[in-house]
């Protein structure tokens, strides 16, 4: 897959809450109830995403391999004019040779496996159940001989397994998976009651994270990086996850954030873990929105001068939340490198436009000196 086709306009759509797995890190286990989603209200969802101008559906659950019908839904989406057809997975149901082959032929264009160990002990534990690693292989193993079909991969990066991400990448490789999608640990679900034995500093596994990114630089492959905090690729800012990609963290938890924006709902999640989260900024300004009725541009910061300074426009409250995040994600998303720390704007500055960042490199960013002297400042 090249950046253009992962940055197209997706439209998830969840096909169950069921699932045969029970990760440690599920994001989703408030939700499962091991229902299917009548294909009624599934095909209602599809016809939405056309309309939103999406081209690419995304099959998701829970496990959507679960699904009675899923074979013909993912024909459906085909059907109705999607140009891509994709399946989030543990890869177990597609171990069984029938389902992959029905699934493709009816139109399904790319399975993501999710694979968390290189071994069988660290896998198993992870996803929390003994065997499912020789499914998952096995899937994927067969997946990657279907003429036509792309395999992609993803996993969810925690303390257990981040000095084994270099292993399950290699693991990947030589079974002839190409795409690897590397997510950072979020502070929800079932990953927060088990935060103590799942939470990593990212800076501290820096040597264990760069040999995994290293296989980005093998030809054919990608590595994408998901939810990591931006200032973490100082220096290899080509990791950077692209800021359009925040929208589907957004509408992910459309319900809780509007349910606070419209009606003042206390966040669930708020608090000590927010830090941890790749939304803090976001629902932070939600919180200013709120408070003030509208918000424009975040100030530009004060190294960057009038290059970036920002334009005069604005988003109010009572705008969708798709309108606000995107207007979140173009004017107000920033961030802070090495340099902002000696910075003598402190805090009273909010950091560069992270589209900026991306394009010139955090080496861009020249801190306001601190005064040398009575009346006197250095540059």
């Amino acid at each position: 897959m090249n950046k253009h086709h992962a940055l197209e306009r997706r439209k998830w759509v969840r096909l169950t809450r069921a699932c045969n797995n029970r990760c440690l890190f599920c994001l989703d286990d408030f939700a499962r109830d091991g229902a299917f989603i009548p294909v009624p209200q599934i095909v209602r969802e599809l016809r939405s995403g056309l309309k939103e101008g999406c081209r690419r559906a995304v099959l998701s659950g829970g496990e959507p391999a679960l699904h009675p019908q899923f074979a013909g839904i993912a024909g459906l989406a085909s059907k109705m004019g999607y140009c891509h057809v994709q399946a989030i997975s543990n890869g177990r149901m597609f171990c069984y040779s029938d389902l992959l082959e029905r699934s493709v032929k009816a139109g399904l264009s790319e399975i993501t496996f999710s694979l968390h160990g290189s071994t069988p002990a660290m896998h198993d534990t992870l996803v929390g159940v003994r065997g499912a690693f020789v499914q998952t292989v096995t899937a994927i193993a067969a997946a990657v001989r279907v003429p036509g079909l792309i395999v992609s991969s993803d996993v969810v990066v925690n303390r257990q397994n981040v000095d084994q991400l270099e292993d399950i990448i290699r693991l990947l490789y030589y079974m002839g998976v190409r795409e690897y999608d590397l997510l950072q640990i979020m502070p929800f679900g079932r990953a927060w009651e088990n935060w103590k034995l799942l939470r990593y500093d990212p800076v501290k596994k820096k040597a264990a994270l760069d040999r995994a990114f290293a296989w980005a630089a093998v030809p054919g492959t990608h590595v994408w990086a998901n939810r990591f905090t931006p200032s973490f690729f100082e220096g290899r800012e080509e990791f950077i996850q692209s800021p359009s990609k925040l929208m589907e963290e957004i509408l992910g938890r459309e319900a809780m954030l509007l349910a606070f924006l419209r009606g003042g709902a206390e966040q669930p999640c708020r608090g000590a873990r927010c830090r941890y989260c790749v939304l803090e900024l976001f629902c932070s300004d939600l919180g200013q929105l709120r408070s003030k009725g509208r918000l424009g541009p975040r100030p530009a910061a004060l190294c960057l001068g009038t290059a970036r300074r920002p334009p005069r426009v604005s988003v109010a409250l009572s705008a969708d939340l798709r309108t606000i995040g995107a207007f979140f994600i173009k004017h107000r998303m920033t961030v802070k490198g090495t340099a902002c720390r000696s910075c003598a704007m402190g805090e009273e500055c909010g950091g560069a436009d992270i589209h900026y960042v991306m394009r010139l490199g955090f080496r861009s960013l020249s801190p306001v000196a601190r005064a040398t002297g009575k009346g006197q400042t250095g540059k």
